[in-house]
């Protein structure tokens, strides 16, 4: 009951994985004992009732040493307990007849277990492993004198483990699997890469044969990336620190945009698109996002390959200026990263229509939400940026303070346009790397983008699909216009 709201909880988190425990104690064996059968008998309403557990000897209880001796006393209660909860467990009426030897044992009104000596106990404790052993080897057919001291404890805690005949049918296979690979074959196998190059190769054991499978496979990545509307529900903006002065200005983000950009991305690879917009008459101070535009692009999981080309189309674009770029990210940081800095530089330094003004704006996964921040390089930044080559995590030479945050504010009662390349194909990172270029030429016309894992940007994946349908093994479809 307990591990599946930790699933729910954690389905952002795909590397890690929740399993239960094997052990089995045996608590459901307290409602057996004639102590609570009565007490839940005489009881018509609810109550707090509080019992000893006099599992502790007398003469330790009352004179502890030290605290090893402690210690070792509460292993033994615990390790005592589970012995007996067991034993009520395997066999009710014989475990009372241990507990109970004589008419002469007695089990005080506030005790749950009788009162009983240290010698006592300690006949009680073995007479519980044998009753536990001898169930264990009726129901299992083995002799209990030829369990192992790990074996023993592993029954008497619950743990689930294979009977002799079982072990033997599996030490049988194995041998069976080894005498197989000493027989060896040679496979050869041809595969194609990323770039398109074919590579074959000639493996003579199982463990060169088997298919490696990662595990960012792109089938998981592909289903967590169809939760990313649920987390448009808890959109944050970063508005701490933010440059306010005269000079500054505020962006406004219609949500309509922002909601078909978050929907084509994916949680780990990082997708950009550029920003299109125009002040109002009455203020111009503001910026008022109008269009996202999806360009051809390859991204990884810390920096994005942008083509040369800006976009361009006299009647879409048209009294509209370029206002900078939004990118998603797996981390929210306070401040741009260096490979973001770098890509602003040069955009700026490339493109004159890009201005000072120009912003980053970052979209952060945060766990179960969004957080947007929007930044602008100061002169330091951009300075830095145009002439950085280094595209590692820590280039030598940046600062935290290359860039400044500015004023963000998301809108409903504005709305903005999504304009891809023609055939709505943008994503060149996971299927079409080997068509990759900077020098992509590429025209816009407005469509709402394709999501990320879509098939069109995946074509290698269905090929072995299409290979079937024409082949001889292709099943009858009916042809319903015929």
């Amino acid at each position: 009951m307990v591990v599946d709201p930790l699933e729910v909880h954690l389905l952002d988190f795909p590397n890690i994985v929740i399993k239960g425990s094997e052990l089995q104690l045996p608590f459901q064996a307290c409602m057996k004992m004639e102590k609570f059968g009565d007490l839940i008998l005489v009881r018509v309403d609810s109550i707090l009732t509080t019992f000893v557990i006099n599992f502790v000897p007398r003469r330790i209880e009352s004179h502890p040493t030290s605290n090893g001796s402690v210690q070792s006393i509460r292993y033994t209660a615990f390790s005592r307990l589970i012995l007996l909860l067991r034993g009520l467990h395997v066999n009710n009426e014989k475990a009372k007849i241990i507990l109970h030897p004589d008419k002469s044992t007695i089990t005080e009104p506030h005790f749950v277990w009788p009162t009983l000596t240290d010698e006592e106990w300690i006949k009680v404790e073995v007479a519980m492993k044998d009753l536990i052993l001898a169930d264990f080897g009726k129901r299992n057919s083995v002799n209990i004198a030829s369990l192992t001291v790990s074996e023993i404890r592993d029954i008497i805690l619950g743990q689930e483990i294979a009977a002799p005949s079982v072990q033997r049918q599996q030490m049988a296979e194995l041998e069976k699997s080894t005498e197989a690979q000493s027989q060896i074959t040679a496979v050869q196998t041809q595969t194609t890469n990323v770039h398109g190059d074919t590579i074959q190769t000639v493996t003579t054991t199982n463990y060169e044969q088997q298919v490696f499978s990662s595990k960012s496979d792109w089938r998981v990545r592909a289903i967590s990336a169809t939760h990313l509307p649920l987390r448009l529900q808890h959109i944050y903006v970063s508005s701490d620190d933010v440059k306010d002065d005269a000079s500054s200005y505020t962006y406004v983000l219609p949500k309509n945009v922002l909601r078909a950009f978050i929907t084509a991305a994916d949680l780990r690879t990082q997708v950009a698109a550029y920003l299109y917009g125009v002040s109002p008459p009455d203020n111009k101070q503001v910026k008022e996002i109008k269009a996202v535009v999806w360009i051809p692009q390859r991204g990884s999981n810390n920096s994005i390959e942008l083509p040369n080309q800006l976009p361009k189309d006299d009647f879409l674009l048209k009294d509209l200026e370029p206002l900078g770029w939004i990118k998603t990210q797996a981390l929210e940081i306070n401040h741009l990263s260096p490979t973001d800095v770098t890509t602003q530089a040069k955009l700026m330094a490339d493109h004159p229509e890009w201005s000072s003004s120009s912003i980053c704006l970052t979209a952060s996964f945060t766990p179960g939400s969004v957080s947007l921040s929007a930044h602008c390089l100061t002169v330091a930044g951009f300075e830095w940026g145009r002439k950085n080559q280094d595209n590692s995590s820590s280039p030598p030479g940046f600062n935290p303070n290359m860039s400044e945050k500015v004023q963000l504010l998301l809108s409903d009662r504005i709305l903005g346009m999504t304009l891809v390349p023609e055939g709505r194909v943008w994503n060149y990172g996971i299927g079409l790397t080997q068509m990759w270029s900077p020098n992509l030429s590429y025209s816009m016309t407005l469509d709402t983008p394709l999501l990320f894992w879509a098939e069109e940007h995946r074509p290698a994946a269905f090929l072995t699909f299409a290979n079937l349908e024409q082949g001889e093994d292709s099943a009858d479809v009916e042809n319903s216009f015929a």
